[in-house]
This record gives structure tokens, sequence and C-alpha cells, in this order.
């Protein structure tokens, strides 16, 4: 009966201790970046208002930055693969049949933001294909 309690003992402090790492491990979960849509785009940029860590903080870091007529650009370009592929087999006594359907599509996007020497947003380009 004793080494009963000590079990359970055992057992309630190992649980809480688990317990309090994996609340420690959920306060460490990145935030989500905006969707790199029209909508999105839409939402986070501002023309004259947004500022390049706004700009940041919602799509993340640019893939590509460059620099025109005193103008800072930053250009994302994201694609995304769609790969579906279905096997349908059937038969019957003395027929059969069979056939595998592959779906795959894309979608291509591209921002480029332009930044004045204040950094913030002067004028951005969307451009989206889904193929």
């Amino acid at each position: 009966m004793r080494f009963a309690h000590i079990t359970i003992a055992g057992l309630t402090a190992g649980a809480a201790i688990l317990g309090a790492c994996q609340n420690q491990q959920q306060d460490n979960i990145p935030t989500t970046q905006a969707p790199l849509t029209p909508g999105g785009v839409k939402l986070n940029l501002v023309k004259d208002q947004t500022t390049q860590a706004q700009v940041q903080e919602a799509f993340g870091p640019p893939d590509l930055v460059t620099h025109k007529d005193g103008q800072q650009i930053w250009t994302y370009d994201k694609t995304n693969f769609d790969y579906e592929k279905r096997s349908d087999y059937w038969t019957l006594i003395l027929v059969g049949g069979g056939g595998d359907r592959v779906r795959s599509s894309s979608r291509s996007t591209l921002l480029i933001v332009y930044f004045n020497d204040k950094d913030v947003v002067t004028d951005y380009r969307l451009s989206a294909l889904k193929y």
C-alpha cells in the first residue's frame, strides 16, 4: 500500500512537470505571416502609411532587395505547387479496369513594394498567376 502512494505521488509530480514544459512550448509558437494573396496584400499595405517593419512583419523578409532612383524596392516571389495522384481500380469477373488520375496546379505570386527614403510604402505591384 505504501508503494502505491509513492508511485501515485511520483506520477502526479511527473505529470505536473510535463504539463509545465508543454505550456512553455506553446508560448514559443511563431506567429503566422499574412498570405501573399490579393486580399492579404490589400489588408496589409497602405500607400504612404505602411512602414518597412510592418511589411516585414506581415510577409517576412523579402526575396530580393534592389535600389532605383533613391527608392528601395522589395520583391517577394512565391510559387506553390499542388499535386494529387489518385488511383481508381475496379474489377468484374472478366472485365477489369483501372486508371491513375493526376492533377497538378501551380500558383505563382509576385509582389513588388516600393519604399521612399523614410522607409514608407509609396507604391506596390501584385501579380498572381494560377496554372
